[in-house]
């Protein structure tokens, strides 16, 4: 995980690089639900970085459900940035990810 110079990492824990692509429902400031495609950059179980075509709003609600990375639930945009021609979007899921419980399971052989 990179952190730009001169800026603090204020995250509760740790990203983890992660490839796959996944649809997100997210709502606007209208209320108004969108689904998009967008790319995982990183997970760890409060969070994820994603990669998207479009913008979407900060405070924004993203719902998402992966059942094969088991990442599932409901956060919240916590910043959306435009990099080399797409969004870069931090979602901050209060209830967590799902990811770090499927990946406790398949280390454990129960998956």
């Amino acid at each position: 995980m990179s952190i730009s110079p001169g800026k603090r990492n204020l995250r509760r824990h740790a990203r983890e690089t992660i490839k796959g692509s996944l649809r997100i429902l997210w709502e606007d400031a209208a209320g108004r639900e969108h689904v998009s495609r967008a790319s995982l950059v990183d997970i760890s179980p409060a969070g994820m970085g994603l990669r998207c075509e479009e913008a979407i709003p900060l405070r924004s609600p993203i719902s998402c459900n992966h059942e094969t990375l088991g990442i599932r639930g409901r956060g919240t945009v916590r910043h959306c940035t435009y990099v080399k021609g797409k969004y870069q979007i931090g979602v901050e899921f209060s209830g967590g990810t799902g990811w770090r419980e499927l990946a406790v399971k398949i280390e454990a052989g129960s998956v």
